[in-house]
């Protein structure tokens, strides 16, 4: 990237948060966000965010301008004086989201928060050491030390991939920036553990994630502008190829987006920060008529990103692609695998097993309608609208057509996957399952077929078949037999299989009986379309059948047989996801 333009681009991203400062609190104001756990804060519309401020701060120095420097001083302090720096604390090292909220308050504080701070300040002593007044030097070198201290305490493992990185940055940079062996010497040992246990499986553990990728390339960017150490430097640019690659085979140049499954996602379409980061670091091109101007993360500033010459030319590549990879193993063998089937019109994808937290992206397709403008469909389960995490999805896939099944877990996540596990039942006066249609939802057809629906984006035609529902014990707390029903809301077309409607309940999971169900979906590409219905010639090749125990179900829509069996006695999440 042209220098002076990036800088250009920062200076622009610095005066429009100029705007936002508190000078008061020297730190930034931004509209609160939760993302239903950690922060607690109720009724709050804005606050001053800690992450923000502090980026702020480097780059307000970033850009050189010495009227700026006092003011990333004052940011550069108030931060520093957030942090819990008292050794006999569990939070030692930490920070809180907010200033308004204090870490005692949080629900529960976030961990990763030495990580995702401790990195910037190590950036600010790296980049302008010699600009900092001599006691706020030493001030930030104190407070990188705690964030240090926190991370080796907690001594996240190798399989969180952007805390692995993030710890070994903040680490290995305290080492090298301010001379501390001890921590280049963990900083060098994590990183190294991290880079074989990714090597095992030749991929990340948040598995063709858009937003931890592209976090996991900007730190991995910035350790190899930050160290000298050549065992650092060749394990950067061992994880970059992999990084890049992955990205480069997963995007779909005709909707411009980055094909599923996701193991973890903010959004299912790309937002403008995501390709705006693709064409700086990748050379996708900037519409800027469709797109509006490129938004500018201050993070990228001087952070290296550059993606190969080799990998540049997937990102406009219109051609079919079929990936199936093992993105999980474990000890005792069982895998998971992720596919991906791309063609020039369209891509659909799947994970073979997977809880449906709202961070997954476990099945996913993206087509583009006549107008040219991007459909997504993406596959959740809902408890009062929200995305319930408990249930477990598998999948079978050839090319277009996947063979899906679900079953209720007794002891899964509600909102999240891990800190509010239910306890045999939940609470509820809406269950369903949602074939989410959204994006240029407007001009998809809708076709209501007896058992299932038919979809048709431009040239893309989507069958959705029910093949089994059970439901039983319980007290018929569920639905029996529930059907697929159409109906659109909030701009969004959805296909809902309704499990309970009705007033606020206790829904005993663990007492029922039976509990599964069973269906199948294809998409392809098709000229003409004067079919309503859904594809006899589909439907005379599945089979199902259930007895007490087992629901299972084959399916050959080409040369491959799809086939699934699920245990219909709800049951551990560990166990129906194989991990026991």
């Amino acid at each position: 990237m042209n220098e002076l333009y990036e800088l250009e681009l920062l200076k622009s991203a610095v005066e429009e948060k100029n705007k936002s400062y508190t000078p008061s609190l020297s730190m930034l104001t931004a509209r609160y966000h939760t993302n239903g756990y950690h922060t607690a804060l109720k009724n709050v519309e804005w606050g001053h965010p800690c992450r923000e401020s502090i980026e702020y701060a480097l780059a307000l120095l970033d850009t050189g301008e010495a009227e700026y420097e006092e003011r990333a001083f004052s940011v550069i302090r108030q931060v520093i004086s957030l942090q819990d720096q008292h050794p006999a604390h569990d939070t030692y090292g930490l920070w809180s989201y907010y200033y308004e909220e204090p870490l005692e308050r949080m629900a529960p504080p976030d961990w990763n928060w030495a990580d995702f701070i401790g990195k910037v300040l190590v950036m600010i002593a790296k980049r302008h050491r010699e600009r900092l007044p001599e006691p706020l030097l030493a001030e930030l070198e104190r407070t990188v030390c705690h964030a240090c201290e926190s991370i080796i305490r907690r001594n996240m493992g190798p399989h969180y991939t952007n805390i692995a990185i993030m710890g070994s940055l903040v680490t290995i940079g305290a080492g090298e920036v301010f001379g501390h062996q001890r921590y280049l010497d963990y900083g060098l040992e994590r990183f190294e553990a991290f880079c074989q246990y990714t090597q095992q499986l030749n991929t990340f553990q948040e598995y063709n994630s858009p937003t931890y990728t592209i976090i996991a390339i900007i730190e991995l960017s910035k350790i190899s502008q930050i160290t000298r150490h050549a065992k650092a430097l060749d394990i950067c640019g061992k994880m970059l190829d992999l990084a890049w690659s992955m990205v480069g085979a997963h995007f779909h140049a005709a909707t411009r987006q980055w094909a599923g499954p996701h193991s973890r996602s903010y959004s299912t379409l790309l937002t403008k920060g995501t390709l705006a980061f693709l064409s700086l670091g990748a050379g996708l091109p900037w519409r800027e008529a469709e797109d509006g101007p490129m938004p500018y993360n201050l993070e990228w500033y001087k952070s290296g990103v550059n993606c190969p010459e080799k990998y540049r030319g997937l990102f406009a590549e219109r051609t079919t692609r079929d990936i199936q990879e093992i993105y999980y193993r474990s000890p005792d063998g069982y895998e998971k695998v992720a596919t991906t089937y791309m063609t020039p019109s369209f891509t659909i994808a799947s994970a073979s097993k997977e809880v449906m937290w709202n961070q997954r992206r476990n099945l996913l397709a993206y087509a583009a309608d006549n107008e040219g403008k991007t459909v997504y469909t993406a596959l959740r389960m809902l408890h009062d609208g929200y995305d319930f995490s408990a249930p477990v999805f598998s999948s079978q896939q050839d090319q277009g057509h996947l063979l899906c099944g679900l079953q209720l877990s007794v002891n899964g996540g509600d909102t999240h996957i891990g800190l509010d596990r239910i306890n045999g039942a939940v609470e509820a006066s809406d269950l369903r399952l949602r074939l989410e249609i959204g994006g240029a939802a407007e001009n998809v057809e809708a076709l209501p077929a007896e058992g299932g629906a038919v979809l048709r984006m431009g040239q893309v035609r989507l069958e959705l078949y029910q093949l089994a529902a059970v439901f039983e014990g319980g007290d018929g707390l569920l639905a029996p037999a529930p059907q697929w029903t159409v109906g659109r809301e909030e701009g969004k077309l959805n296909l809902d299989l309704v499990l309970y409607h009705g007033p606020r309940k206790r829904l005993d999971i663990a007492g029922l009986s039976r509990a599964g169900l069973l269906f199948a979906i294809s998409m392809e590409e098709v000229s003409s379309d004067g079919q309503d219905g859904l594809s006899p010639a589909q439907r005379e090749t599945m089979h199902v059948s259930a007895d007490g125990q087992t629901l299972e179900a084959r399916w050959q829509p080409g040369d491959k047989v799809l086939a699934l069996s699920l245990a219909l006695k709800p049951d551990t999440v560990e166990i129906l996801r194989g991990q026991a």
